[in-house]
């Protein structure tokens, strides 16, 4: 879960209801486990992975052949995800096309274009 799920007051939100850019933090998460082949802050359980999360910690970057998949360009997508402040992080749409490729996670606009295309249609 993300840090505003846990400690909503902290992030100046009145509950903990699931968001946008919480699912996209969540996002984060699962690319990194299906990628290294292990869970976020193992062997760490409950309590310690909450005050990780709330400490800011992240995951750090899988080296060997566990990091194989961890190209530079996922690791940056992986670091919009997992951004402190909920509007700092990408959209969840914005995600795929930075891993397939087709934009770069710095793009500066890349939420923006992204919700053009939408536009679009």
């Amino acid at each position: 879960m993300s840090p505003e799920l846990f400690d909503p007051e902290s992030f100046g939100l009145e509950n903990g209801y699931p968001t946008k850019e919480s699912d996209c933090y969540a996002l984060g998460m699962v690319i990194y486990e299906v990628l290294s082949g292990r869970k976020p802050y193992a062997p760490s359980e409950g309590f310690v992975i909450i005050s990780k999360v709330l400490n800011g910690e992240r995951p750090g970057r899988p080296q060997g052949e566990e990091g194989e998949l961890f190209t530079d360009v996922i690791w940056e997508v992986l670091g919009y995800c997992w951004k402190p402040q909920p509007s700092d992080r990408k959209s969840a749409k914005a995600v795929l096309p930075c891993l397939e490729g087709t934009l770069r996670p710095s793009s500066p606009n890349v939420d923006r274009d992204l919700e053009a295309d939408d536009d679009d249609q």
